[in-house]
Protein backbone atom coordinates (compact mmCIF):
# COMPACT_ATOMS: atom_id res chain seq x y z
CA UNK A 1 0.00 0.00 0.00
CA UNK A 2 1.37 3.43 -0.94
CA UNK A 3 1.01 5.47 2.26
CA UNK A 4 1.96 9.12 2.67
CA UNK A 5 2.24 10.35 6.26
CA UNK A 6 1.82 14.12 6.52
CA UNK A 7 3.67 15.18 9.66
CA UNK A 8 6.89 13.81 11.12
CA UNK A 9 6.16 14.53 14.76
CA UNK A 10 5.71 11.90 17.44
CA UNK A 11 2.58 10.27 16.03
CA UNK A 12 3.76 10.38 12.41
CA UNK A 13 7.17 8.88 13.24
CA UNK A 14 5.54 6.22 15.41
CA UNK A 15 3.15 5.24 12.63
CA UNK A 16 6.04 5.00 10.16
CA UNK A 17 8.06 2.77 12.50
CA UNK A 18 5.08 0.48 13.11
CA UNK A 19 4.25 0.22 9.40
CA UNK A 20 7.86 -0.65 8.57
CA UNK A 21 7.75 -3.43 11.16
CA UNK A 22 4.78 -4.79 9.19
CA UNK A 23 6.52 -4.69 5.81
CA UNK A 24 5.30 -1.31 4.55
CA UNK A 25 7.50 1.54 3.27
CA UNK A 26 5.56 4.77 3.92
CA UNK A 27 6.71 8.21 2.86
CA UNK A 28 6.95 10.71 5.74
CA UNK A 29 6.73 14.42 4.95
CA UNK A 30 7.73 16.93 7.64
CA UNK A 31 7.77 20.71 7.21
CA UNK A 32 10.44 21.38 9.87
CA UNK A 33 14.20 20.83 9.37
CA UNK A 34 15.80 17.65 10.64
CA UNK A 35 16.28 17.71 14.41
CA UNK A 36 13.89 20.63 14.98
CA UNK A 37 10.89 20.31 17.28
CA UNK A 38 8.67 22.47 19.47
CA UNK A 39 10.05 22.37 23.05
CA UNK A 40 7.32 21.49 25.52
CA UNK A 41 6.57 19.68 28.70
CA UNK A 42 5.74 16.08 27.91
CA UNK A 43 4.00 13.31 29.80
CA UNK A 44 3.82 9.87 28.19
CA UNK A 45 0.65 8.22 29.47
CA UNK A 46 0.28 4.46 29.89
CA UNK A 47 -1.91 4.37 26.77
CA UNK A 48 1.27 4.75 24.71
CA UNK A 49 3.35 2.12 26.50
CA UNK A 50 2.39 -0.89 24.29
CA UNK A 51 3.22 1.08 21.16
CA UNK A 52 6.74 1.98 22.25
CA UNK A 53 7.26 -1.50 23.68
CA UNK A 54 6.60 -3.01 20.25
CA UNK A 55 8.96 -0.54 18.58
CA UNK A 56 11.58 -1.46 21.18
CA UNK A 57 12.25 1.92 22.82
CA UNK A 58 10.07 1.83 25.95
CA UNK A 59 12.90 0.77 28.26
CA UNK A 60 15.12 3.60 27.00
CA UNK A 61 12.31 6.10 27.51
CA UNK A 62 11.74 4.88 31.06
CA UNK A 63 15.46 5.16 31.79
CA UNK A 64 15.55 8.72 30.43
CA UNK A 65 12.52 10.01 32.36
CA UNK A 66 10.84 10.15 35.76
CA UNK A 67 7.93 7.92 36.73
CA UNK A 68 4.56 9.41 37.56
CA UNK A 69 2.62 7.51 40.24
CA UNK A 70 4.99 4.52 40.42
CA UNK A 71 3.61 1.34 41.92
CA UNK A 72 5.21 -1.35 44.05
CA UNK A 73 5.37 -3.73 41.09
CA UNK A 74 7.51 -1.26 39.10
CA UNK A 75 4.72 -0.08 36.79
CA UNK A 76 3.70 3.56 36.48
CA UNK A 77 0.76 5.62 35.26
CA UNK A 78 2.95 7.82 33.07
CA UNK A 79 6.52 8.94 32.43
CA UNK A 80 7.70 12.53 32.31
CA UNK A 81 10.53 12.73 29.76
CA UNK A 82 12.25 15.24 27.50
CA UNK A 83 10.23 15.17 24.28
CA UNK A 84 13.34 15.51 22.12
CA UNK A 85 14.68 12.24 23.50
CA UNK A 86 11.63 10.33 22.27
CA UNK A 87 11.77 11.99 18.85
CA UNK A 88 15.45 11.06 18.54
CA UNK A 89 14.70 7.43 19.38
CA UNK A 90 11.79 7.29 16.92
CA UNK A 91 13.70 8.99 14.12
CA UNK A 92 16.87 6.93 14.40
CA UNK A 93 17.36 5.26 11.00
CA UNK A 94 13.91 6.30 9.76
CA UNK A 95 13.82 8.01 6.33
CA UNK A 96 11.92 11.31 6.60
CA UNK A 97 11.64 14.00 3.93
CA UNK A 98 12.20 17.13 5.98
CA UNK A 99 11.33 20.68 4.89
CA UNK A 100 8.46 19.36 2.78
CA UNK A 101 5.04 20.98 2.99
CA UNK A 102 1.87 19.48 1.55
CA UNK A 103 0.25 22.19 -0.57
CA UNK A 104 -2.54 20.25 -2.26
CA UNK A 105 -4.45 16.97 -2.15
CA UNK A 106 -4.79 15.15 -5.47
CA UNK A 107 -8.28 13.75 -6.12
CA UNK A 108 -9.69 11.48 -8.80
CA UNK A 109 -13.00 12.26 -10.62
CA UNK A 110 -14.98 10.61 -7.80
CA UNK A 111 -13.41 12.88 -5.17
CA UNK A 112 -11.20 10.19 -3.68
CA UNK A 113 -7.82 11.42 -2.45
CA UNK A 114 -5.14 9.66 -4.51
CA UNK A 115 -2.02 11.63 -3.60
CA UNK A 116 -0.49 14.89 -2.46
CA UNK A 117 1.46 17.77 -3.94
CA UNK A 118 4.47 18.54 -1.76
CA UNK A 119 6.75 21.56 -1.88
CA UNK A 120 10.34 20.93 -0.83
CA UNK A 121 13.86 22.33 -1.24
CA UNK A 122 14.02 21.00 -4.80
CA UNK A 123 10.60 22.29 -5.82
CA UNK A 124 7.14 20.82 -6.11
CA UNK A 125 6.24 17.23 -6.89
CA UNK A 126 3.18 14.99 -6.90
CA UNK A 127 3.28 11.84 -4.75
CA UNK A 128 0.67 9.16 -5.50
CA UNK A 129 -0.95 7.46 -2.50
CA UNK A 130 -3.47 4.76 -1.72
CA UNK A 131 -3.81 6.39 1.71
CA UNK A 132 -2.85 9.83 3.01
CA UNK A 133 -2.59 10.02 6.81
CA UNK A 134 -2.82 13.46 8.43
CA UNK A 135 -0.61 13.72 11.54
CA UNK A 136 -0.01 17.46 11.21
CA UNK A 137 -1.43 18.78 14.47
CA UNK A 138 -4.51 20.55 15.72
CA UNK A 139 -4.39 23.18 12.97
CA UNK A 140 -3.96 20.39 10.35
CA UNK A 141 -3.73 22.05 6.91
CA UNK A 142 -4.24 18.58 5.38
CA UNK A 143 -7.52 18.17 7.27
CA UNK A 144 -8.66 21.53 5.97
CA UNK A 145 -7.68 20.65 2.38
CA UNK A 146 -9.72 17.47 2.70
CA UNK A 147 -12.77 19.43 3.83
CA UNK A 148 -13.15 17.39 7.02
CA UNK A 149 -14.85 19.56 9.61
CA UNK A 150 -13.30 20.04 13.04
CA UNK A 151 -15.10 21.39 16.09
CA UNK A 152 -13.02 23.51 18.44
CA UNK A 153 -14.60 24.28 21.80
CA UNK A 154 -12.70 27.08 23.53
CA UNK A 155 -11.99 26.51 27.20
CA UNK A 156 -13.41 29.21 29.47
CA UNK A 157 -9.90 30.07 30.69
CA UNK A 158 -6.53 30.94 29.18
CA UNK A 159 -3.30 29.11 29.99
CA UNK A 160 0.00 30.43 31.30
CA UNK A 161 2.89 27.97 30.84
CA UNK A 162 6.62 27.89 31.48
CA UNK A 163 9.58 25.83 30.23
CA UNK A 164 12.68 25.70 32.43
CA UNK A 165 16.11 24.10 31.93
CA UNK A 166 16.17 23.31 35.66
CA UNK A 167 14.94 19.81 36.57
CA UNK A 168 11.88 20.00 38.78
CA UNK A 169 11.75 18.51 42.23
CA UNK A 170 8.88 16.20 41.23
CA UNK A 171 7.74 14.45 38.06
CA UNK A 172 4.16 15.69 38.47
CA UNK A 173 2.12 17.86 40.79
CA UNK A 174 -1.24 19.56 40.28
CA UNK A 175 -3.76 21.48 42.37
CA UNK A 176 -7.13 23.12 41.81
CA UNK A 177 -7.86 26.72 42.75
CA UNK A 178 -10.99 28.05 44.42
CA UNK A 179 -12.50 29.32 41.18
CA UNK A 180 -12.34 25.96 39.35
CA UNK A 181 -8.97 26.63 37.73
CA UNK A 182 -5.88 24.47 38.02
CA UNK A 183 -2.09 24.75 38.31
CA UNK A 184 0.52 22.10 37.74
CA UNK A 185 4.13 21.21 37.03
CA UNK A 186 6.06 18.45 35.25
CA UNK A 187 9.69 17.51 35.83
CA UNK A 188 12.26 15.34 34.06
CA UNK A 189 16.05 14.90 34.34
CA UNK A 190 16.87 17.77 31.97
CA UNK A 191 14.22 20.35 32.82
CA UNK A 192 10.69 21.13 33.92
CA UNK A 193 7.48 22.80 32.80
CA UNK A 194 4.35 24.20 34.36
CA UNK A 195 0.88 25.44 33.52
CA UNK A 196 -1.94 27.27 35.18
CA UNK A 197 -5.34 28.58 34.14
CA UNK A 198 -5.95 32.32 34.22
CA UNK A 199 -8.50 34.80 32.94
CA UNK A 200 -8.47 35.54 29.21
CA UNK A 201 -6.62 38.85 29.41
CA UNK A 202 -4.17 38.59 26.50
CA UNK A 203 -0.43 37.95 26.53
CA UNK A 204 0.59 41.53 27.31
CA UNK A 205 -1.51 41.77 30.47
CA UNK A 206 -0.64 38.23 31.58
CA UNK A 207 3.11 38.89 31.40
CA UNK A 208 3.01 42.52 32.56
CA UNK A 209 3.68 41.79 36.29
CA UNK A 210 7.12 40.52 35.30
CA UNK A 211 9.22 37.40 35.69
CA UNK A 212 9.89 37.55 39.42
CA UNK A 213 6.21 38.12 40.23
CA UNK A 214 5.23 35.14 38.09
CA UNK A 215 7.80 32.89 39.79
CA UNK A 216 6.67 34.03 43.25
CA UNK A 217 3.01 33.37 42.39
CA UNK A 218 3.76 29.86 41.12
CA UNK A 219 5.75 28.88 44.18
CA UNK A 220 3.09 30.18 46.57
CA UNK A 221 0.27 28.32 44.82
CA UNK A 222 2.23 25.15 44.07
CA UNK A 223 5.33 24.77 46.29
CA UNK A 224 6.39 21.64 44.37
CA UNK A 225 7.24 23.89 41.39
CA UNK A 226 9.91 25.91 43.24
CA UNK A 227 12.98 23.99 42.10
CA UNK A 228 11.98 23.95 38.45
CA UNK A 229 10.74 27.50 38.18
CA UNK A 230 13.93 28.81 39.79
CA UNK A 231 15.64 28.14 36.45
CA UNK A 232 13.62 30.77 34.59
CA UNK A 233 15.69 33.78 33.53
CA UNK A 234 13.50 35.45 30.90
CA UNK A 235 9.87 36.12 30.06
CA UNK A 236 10.62 34.39 26.75
CA UNK A 237 10.37 31.13 28.71
CA UNK A 238 6.74 31.87 29.60
CA UNK A 239 3.84 31.59 27.16
CA UNK A 240 0.23 32.74 27.19
CA UNK A 241 -2.34 30.85 25.13
CA UNK A 242 -6.09 30.32 24.83
CA UNK A 243 -6.46 26.56 24.20
CA UNK A 244 -9.51 24.68 23.00
CA UNK A 245 -10.76 21.11 22.81
CA UNK A 246 -10.75 19.67 19.28
CA UNK A 247 -12.91 16.88 17.93
CA UNK A 248 -13.98 15.69 14.50
CA UNK A 249 -17.27 13.97 13.76
CA UNK A 250 -15.54 12.12 10.93
CA UNK A 251 -11.91 10.93 10.85
CA UNK A 252 -11.95 9.42 7.38
CA UNK A 253 -13.02 10.04 3.83
CA UNK A 254 -11.90 7.82 0.95
CA UNK A 255 -8.14 8.09 0.59
CA UNK A 256 -7.42 10.15 3.71
CA UNK A 257 -7.46 9.48 7.46
CA UNK A 258 -6.91 11.77 10.46
CA UNK A 259 -5.12 10.49 13.55
CA UNK A 260 -3.61 12.03 16.68
CA UNK A 261 -3.98 15.77 17.28
CA UNK A 262 -5.32 16.25 13.74
CA UNK A 263 -8.43 14.30 14.82
CA UNK A 264 -8.77 15.06 18.54
CA UNK A 265 -7.12 17.18 21.19
CA UNK A 266 -7.87 17.09 24.90
CA UNK A 267 -7.52 19.55 27.77
CA UNK A 268 -4.38 19.61 29.95
CA UNK A 269 -6.15 17.98 32.90
CA UNK A 270 -6.89 14.85 30.88
CA UNK A 271 -3.22 14.15 30.16
CA UNK A 272 -4.02 11.66 27.38
CA UNK A 273 -3.56 13.48 24.05
CA UNK A 274 -0.18 11.92 23.30
CA UNK A 275 -1.08 8.44 24.54
CA UNK A 276 -4.28 8.39 22.50
CA UNK A 277 -2.41 9.56 19.40
CA UNK A 278 0.13 6.77 19.81
CA UNK A 279 -2.73 4.31 20.18
CA UNK A 280 -4.16 5.63 16.92
CA UNK A 281 -0.87 4.91 15.18
CA UNK A 282 -0.74 1.40 16.61
CA UNK A 283 -4.32 0.60 15.57
CA UNK A 284 -3.84 1.94 12.04
CA UNK A 285 -0.63 -0.01 11.51
CA UNK A 286 -2.38 -3.20 12.59
CA UNK A 287 -5.38 -2.45 10.35
CA UNK A 288 -3.06 -2.02 7.38
CA UNK A 289 -1.36 -5.32 8.24
CA UNK A 290 -4.72 -7.07 8.13
CA UNK A 291 -5.85 -5.32 4.92
CA UNK A 292 -2.62 -4.58 3.01
CA UNK A 293 -4.40 -4.26 -0.35
CA UNK A 294 -7.51 -2.35 0.73
CA UNK A 295 -7.05 1.09 2.26
CA UNK A 296 -10.79 1.60 2.77
CA UNK A 297 -11.17 -1.66 4.71
CA UNK A 298 -8.15 -0.75 6.84
CA UNK A 299 -9.63 2.66 7.65
CA UNK A 300 -13.05 1.24 8.43
CA UNK A 301 -11.50 -1.24 10.84
CA UNK A 302 -9.44 1.51 12.41
CA UNK A 303 -12.60 3.52 13.08
CA UNK A 304 -14.39 0.46 14.50
CA UNK A 305 -11.52 -0.13 16.94
CA UNK A 306 -10.79 3.46 17.94
CA UNK A 307 -14.28 4.93 18.29
CA UNK A 308 -15.07 3.22 21.63
CA UNK A 309 -11.61 4.21 22.90
CA UNK A 310 -11.45 7.87 21.90
CA UNK A 311 -15.05 9.12 22.07
CA UNK A 312 -15.47 8.59 25.85
CA UNK A 313 -12.35 10.66 26.50
CA UNK A 314 -13.78 13.43 24.32
CA UNK A 315 -17.14 13.34 26.10
CA UNK A 316 -15.71 13.24 29.63
CA UNK A 317 -12.83 15.68 29.25
CA UNK A 318 -12.58 17.67 32.52
CA UNK A 319 -12.67 20.83 30.43
CA UNK A 320 -16.29 19.94 29.61
CA UNK A 321 -17.31 18.19 32.82
CA UNK A 322 -16.06 20.24 35.78
CA UNK A 323 -18.48 20.55 38.67
CA UNK A 324 -17.20 24.10 39.17
CA UNK A 325 -16.48 25.75 35.84
CA UNK A 326 -13.78 28.38 35.70
CA UNK A 327 -15.23 31.90 35.96
CA UNK A 328 -18.37 31.00 37.91
CA UNK A 329 -16.93 32.39 41.15
CA UNK A 330 -14.25 34.95 41.98
CA UNK A 331 -10.86 33.49 42.91
CA UNK A 332 -9.13 34.19 46.18
CA UNK A 333 -6.96 37.33 45.91
CA UNK A 334 -3.74 35.33 46.07
CA UNK A 335 -4.92 33.07 43.23
CA UNK A 336 -5.90 35.83 40.80
CA UNK A 337 -3.64 36.39 37.79
CA UNK A 338 -2.80 38.99 36.81
CA UNK A 339 -3.18 40.45 40.28
CA UNK A 340 -5.97 42.94 40.85
CA UNK A 341 -4.84 46.55 40.42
Amino acid sequence: MNIVICGGGMVGLTLARLLRLRGQEPIVLERMPAGAFVPRGYMLGFQGFPTFEEIGILDEIKAAGWDIAPRADGSQVAICVQVGRILDLLGDGLPVEHEHTVTELVQDPTGRVVGVVAEGPEGSRTIPADLVVACDGTGSPVRQMAGIEATIDPLPEASLTFMSPEPGGVSFAMAYTSDGGHIGTLGWPQGSAGWRSIEKVGAQAALAPGLEAIKKMWIELLPESEKGISGLTSLDQIRYSEPGLLSCKEWWKPGILLIGDSAHFFGPETGVSSGIGLGDAHALAEAVRQFPDDADAACQNFITWRTPVVRPYEAMDPGRQRILTYGQVQPKPEERWPPAA
